[in-house]
């Protein structure tokens, strides 16, 4: 699949949610030495971020990823999450295509220094392949190909260097890895008419989280492969992995801090985390915004 990469360096419910814990590195810890004792990677690794949805679950015009959060996109949180891990050499940010100029904006405002800008596609499976496609291009040099791919949400800022040294470890032994959690909610199937029809035992059963990993060739080889079907209406990369390339994924319990952006009431909680942590940002948007209910 061809595309069209932007390269782009700068110059220098509350009970079916879980906890909002802090994460984010303050003053020096956020500075490339704050790196834990062990934490090396040996081989290349890239990571992909589908940042193209609309965020039609928060009611906004402005899709989540681009809302400022104390005076900053929450794409930027995100991106830095992944920049300040020494062994991650490149971040693809795929958006919309009306939104490249945007992302761009963003790039060189905030000074971020890895990133590689993709237009996306019309579903996520298809953005995702896009990245993918990018990191693999001929006219990027050779050492820069990735052994392992990380693929994560835009608007899953708060992740941190030990989980995706797990994800990338185990993708590297096994093919594939992701990070999962417990269901909260017990998951049921309902009847045409709108009756139960039947429970799922919940300790049988966890919630796919992001990030997840995969060797290049095996997540390429998966998109290859996979049908229209699957580009138009799947949402499950690790699925992709196994059904086509016979890759059974390493999964992961990841920690309480993998929640995602998604609906009104995130924001204000991802406000805070935020706030806290990075104190000399700028005053929010959200005060007003979020007065409204969800």
């Amino acid at each position: 699949m061809e595309v069209s990469p932007v390269y782009m360096q700068s110059d220098d419910s509350e009970q079916d949610r879980p906890a909002y814990p802090r994460v984010f590195p303050t003053g020096e810890a956020r500075k490339s030495d704050h790196l834990k004792a062990g934490l090396c990677v040996d081989f290349p690794v890239s990571v992909v971020l589908p940042a193209g949805g609309t965020g039609e679950r928060t009611g906004l015009q402005t899709p989540k990823q681009f809302c400022p959060f104390l005076g900053r996109p929450l794409i930027s949180y995100t991106v830095e999450s992944f920049e300040r891990v020494s062994w991650i050499q490149t971040v693809v940010v795929v958006v919309a295509k009306e939104n490249t100029g945007l992302m761009m904006d963003i790039i060189q405002r905030f000074q971020h220094k890895k990133v590689l800008v993709v237009p996306g596609g019309s579903t996520r499976h298809r953005s995702i392949c896009n990245g993918v496609a990018a990191l693999g291009e001929q006219r990027r040099p050779a050492a820069h190909k990735p052994k392992v791919v990380i693929i994560h949400d835009a608007v899953r800022p708060f992740v941190d260097e030990d989980f995706l040294h797990k994800i990338a470890t185990a993708a590297k032994e096994q093919g594939a890895a992701g990070a999962i959690r417990p269901l909260v909610s017990t998951v049921i199937a309902t009847t045409s008419e709108g009756y139960l029809d039947h429970s799922l035992e919940r300790a049988k059963y966890r919630a796919s989280e992001m990030p997840q990993g995969f060797t290049y060739d095996v997540i390429c080889e998966a998109y290859q492969k996979c049908t229209e079907s699957d580009f138009e209406f799947g949402t499950e990369c690790l699925h992709l992995a196994l059904q086509y390339c016979g890759t059974n994924a390493k999964l992961i319990d990841g920690p309480p801090t993998l929640w995602k952006v998604t609906y009104k009431r995130d924001l204000a909680a991802a406000e805070s985390i935020i706030k806290g942590d990075f104190p000399s940002s700028q005053p929010s948007f959200l005060h007003g915004l979020l007065s409204i209910s969800p």
